[in-house]
């Protein structure tokens, strides 16, 4: 976030320059830029600083128009501003911003594994293996994060069970379920580009 975006509109530099033309328009720009930092910003010191900034210039500039004799609808305008950022401030210091947690994140959606428990093992050690995470990330942190976000049950010393056993497994079918979604992937893509949609 700029500190200083507020004081760099096209409204504040009219009100620099003593321009009059299409200041309305300006001034309801600024507004909106004041109601976007409020509502989309999450550092609320960034927020309050730039709104504090902004109303110490516009007070400034009230004191050297008003001494300079300006044109009355330019020292509206200023006024205007200052008052609008002013009670701008007051009310988001009063403002308390909920930070959702991290944990929570995923309670809001329901996914759930339908396939079976040695797919999931399956999928986790290739998402390890083919380095699509961060390095540190072992394959227990992969299974226990994935295992959370679908609702499933799982004990990671009971798919490294499973893991040895896949291998043993004919060569064929050591990948079975990858390869499921591979043809399905596959089909899928032929189905838009055909635009028949097929299926999976």
């Amino acid at each position: 976030m700029d500190l200083f975006s507020l004081t760099e509109t096209e409204f504040f530099q009219k009100l620099t320059e003593g321009k009059n033309d299409n200041l309305h328009i300006a001034y309801k720009d600024f507004v909106l830029q004041v109601s976007e930092i409020c509502s989309k910003s999450t550092h609320k010191g960034y927020v309050i600083t730039a709104l504090l900034y902004a109303e110490v210039e516009i007070q400034h500039l009230q004191t050297a128009r008003q001494r300079d004799e300006v044109n009355q609808e330019l020292a509206a305008f200023i006024n205007k501003a200052l008052h609008f950022v002013h009670h701008t401030l007051n009310h988001y210091k009063e403002m308390e911003i909920a930070m959702i947690p991290t944990d929570d994140c995923f309670d809001s959606i329901n996914l759930e594994w339908n396939a079976d428990k040695t797919d999931f093992m399956e999928l986790c050690y290739a998402l390890k293996i083919g380095k699509c995470l961060n390095s540190d990330a072992t394959v227990t942190d992969i299974m226990k994060a994935l295992a959370k976000a679908f609702n499933l049950n799982v004990n990671p010393n009971y798919l490294h069970k499973r893991f040895t056993e896949l291998k043993s497994r004919g060569k064929k079918s050591r990948t079975a379920f990858l390869d499921v979604l591979q043809h399905r992937f596959n089909r899928f893509l032929h189905g838009s580009d055909t635009g028949e949609w097929e299926s999976a």
